[in-house]
């Protein structure tokens, strides 16, 4: 990256439009939702917004991160493979946490400490007008993490390129 602004601006610039681009997505789902008479209480689409940002600044950050380490395309697929599918799978997307407990102990433990069960239970709370504290501070903490090392990652003098060579 060739530019005279801080290489963490760049980053920051990338997410925060990445992020706005996908809470207009989510948006245009709960509004096609809506025509389906699949309603929420109308404050929960106000109170959803603060979710939605914090969740998708997270995993964009995990994404700026994941892409640090990435040199080639073709590497995509094997993070699709063992991060993110895994990550989906074993988050409560899907199914809620009590059911998963219902069914295997150990996969209830993955599933709560899972970055993404944490943004969905954010955003599950939300919509519906309460707050789901230990959600809202898990996303936070991890956005930090996943954000101040994708910050690491792209600088060619302590990140990722130096241990690849690419760096100097």
């Amino acid at each position: 990256m060739v530019c005279p602004l801080p290489r963490w601006f760049l980053l920051c610039s990338k997410l925060i439009a990445g992020t706005a681009v996908s809470v207009l997505q989510a948006y245009a789902f709960l509004g096609i939702a809506w025509l389906y008479d699949i309603q929420a209480p109308l404050m929960g689409y106000v109170w959803i917004l603060p979710a939605l940002l914090l969740s998708g600044m997270m995993l964009g950050a995990l994404g700026l991160l994941l892409s640090s380490f990435i040199k080639q395309l073709e590497n995509f697929a094997g993070v699709m493979n063992f991060v993110i599918f895994p990550l989906f799978f074993m988050s409560t997307a899907l199914y809620p946490l009590w059911k998963i407990k219902e069914s295997s102990e150990m996969l209830f433990t993955l599933a709560q400490y899972n970055p993404f069960s944490q943004a969905v239970e954010l955003i599950r709370f939300a919509l519906y007008e309460q707050l789901n504290l230990q959600a809202l501070l898990f996303t936070a903490v991890a956005f930090l993490i996943f954000m101040s090392a994708a910050i690491v990652g792209y600088n060619p003098s302590r990140g990722m390129m130096v241990k690849k060579g690419g760096g100097g």
